[in-house]
């Protein structure tokens, strides 16, 4: 077998994490001498348990051919990029370790869009936090760009769904195989990428989600994209790690300034203090990063006076209830609800099926 379908066969070996694979290749050099060599070798090189050995000799023995293993994928419309395919991510190679093989649903040819922007942050996004990604992901696909991030519940749900709302290509980069859908709560999210962008995984098709993926998910997200956008992030938020891959690659990161009181910001904010870039305006941020003028028609919305109060509550804690609205106002309940219906009239605002409001992009 050739170097490529060397690579792409132990990507597909039962049992051999993605990291372990990458570390055998620092060891021999070419997925060639790894093949060849004993398993009392593989051993020595790399700590690794018994278990994983025999499944490895036990892979190698039964010899599938890989054009066979890829047809098989094909035909589940999994596509194989490996390292070196004219397709593979060119901005992943700045990565200190960049991945060997990724399994692909979609459209490929999402990855040759001008530039990509990763849009990340909390699961528990506030009202803010999702106006703030819808924003700027739409702001982002107006303007021709992907927008990334990785399928997590709150702002990354949120940013993919503004790209593909606004008509642009977005990309899912997930922390299993790309035939499972994590979490499931996504399935129709998930099926609309497949279909309008791209969805990428490092692991082998059927691999489950699990803890120690979703760091080394992270690093994909901040390697292919050319920009890191943190909205909302919590003092233990994965994307601060995002972020982290992101500075140790030279890429820039922006952050969405949050409210000093909200715990959701409280990550995102210490970024801000420790240097990285502050992100007030989608459509600068677009202009001035990538020279790109006109980026995008989404326009801040204009509250009038009267509604601030309410509007700019639900942005910072909602989705809320008319009567939290009220008690965490001091406002009578009536003057709540002639606020609430005038917002929504505005399009400012919209009810959600179990009662509470939330802000609109």
């Amino acid at each position: 077998m050739t170097e490529r379908e060397l690579r792409l066969f132990w990507a597909l070996c039962p049992g051999l994490a993605p990291a372990t694979f990458r570390r055998f290749l620092q060891v021999f050099g070419t997925s060639v001498t790894f093949s060849n060599a004993a398993e009392s070798d593989w051993m020595a090189s790399v700590r690794l348990h018994a278990q994983t050995v025999r499944r490895m000799a036990a892979w190698r023995e039964s010899s599938p051919k890989i054009s066979e293993l890829e047809a098989r994928l094909n035909a589940q419309n999994i596509l194989c990029v490996v390292r070196g395919d004219p397709t593979y991510p060119e901005n992943l190679e700045a990565l200190f370790d960049p991945p060997e093989v990724l399994f692909a649903r979609g459209n490929l040819d999402v990855l040759r869009s001008p530039f990509a922007v990763a849009v990340v942050g909390t699961r528990r996004a506030t009202g803010y936090g999702a106006a703030a990604a819808k924003w700027i992901a739409a702001t982002v696909a107006e303007a021709g760009g992907i927008v990334v991030s990785g399928l997590a519940l709150g702002v990354d749900a949120f940013g993919h769904q503004a790209a593909l709302a606004a008509g642009g290509p977005t990309i899912a980069i997930l922390g299993c195989g790309v035939d499972v859908c994590y979490p499931p709560a996504h399935a129709g999210l998930y099926a609309e990428i497949g279909e309008q962008g791209l969805i990428l995984s490092e692991y082998a098709p059927g691999s489950a989600a699990r803890k120690h993926h979703f760091p080394e998910r992270n690093r994909i997200i901040a390697g292919i994209s050319d920009a890191t956008v943190v909205v909302q992030a919590g003092e233990r938020s994965g994307a601060l790690g995002t972020a982290a891959a992101a500075l140790e690659i030279g890429r820039d990161v922006y952050v969405v300034p949050g409210p000093i009181t909200s715990q959701a910001s409280r990550g995102s904010n210490q970024l801000l203090f420790d240097g990285a870039i502050p992100l007030l305006d989608p459509a600068a941020f677009i202009q001035e990063r990538f020279d790109i003028e006109g980026a995008s028609k989404v326009v801040q919305k204009q509250v009038p006076e009267h509604l601030a109060t309410v509007y700019h509550k639900l942005a910072e804690d909602g989705p809320l209830r008319a009567g939290e609205l009220a008690l965490s106002l001091s406002v009578p309940p009536g003057n709540i609800y002639a606020t609430l219906l005038e917002l929504e009239i505005s399009h400012l605002i919209e009810k959600l099926p179990d009662g509470r409001y939330q802000v609109m992009l």
